[in-house]
């Protein structure tokens, strides 16, 4: 009898040492969310300035103008939400970028391929970085949480669309 109670007591503590206890613990801060962002949105700026540039395919222009329209739209709801009014025009490039950016425009015109991959590329970072604010470790403000959330379907259909995208 002490045998079966035995193991009945070891199964019982393996099951419950397996289960997964919620892990959840926000631990990031507004700003270390806006760190990563900023950049990417200043460099986003200037890969649609290039997308503007190319006259001999409206489309393509008329999208970098409206990607430029939505991304203002998405940082000043994003300094609206995080009280940062004043951090975006203060951001500057990544030297990363500044590196990409001096490739891409060493070509006139810049070659349309090259563009569409760091487009491509800064998108799904986008993306990344609203999971991760997201995520089980990710913004302490609620708010700023949901609104994170709600913006990954908005970047992933960026995504999608600039994937699709032909000249």
């Amino acid at each position: 009898m002490k045998c079966h109670q035995f193991c009945l007591f070891l199964i019982l503590a393996l099951f419950l040492l397996s289960c997964k206890h919620d892990q959840t613990e926000f631990a990031m801060q507004d700003r270390e969310f806006t760190d990563s962002v900023y950049p990417e949105m200043r460099y986003q700026q200037q890969l649609n300035l290039e997308l503007q540039k190319m006259a001999d395919a409206p489309e393509i222009k008329d999208l970098g103008f409206r990607r430029e329209n939505e991304n203002q739209a998405y940082i000043q709801q994003l300094a609206a939400n995080t009280n940062t009014q004043n951090q975006f025009s203060q951001t500057s490039l990544k030297e990363e970028h500044v590196q990409k950016l001096t490739l891409l425009r060493q070509h006139n015109p810049v070659q349309f391929e090259q563009l569409h991959s760091l487009l491509i590329d800064s998108d799904q970072k986008m993306i990344s970085f609203h999971v991760k604010a997201t995520g089980s470790t990710g913004l302490l403000n609620p708010d700023l949480r949901a609104w994170a959330e709600a913006k990954i379907a908005h970047w992933t259909a960026n995504l999608h669309e600039i994937q699709r995208l032909k000249k």
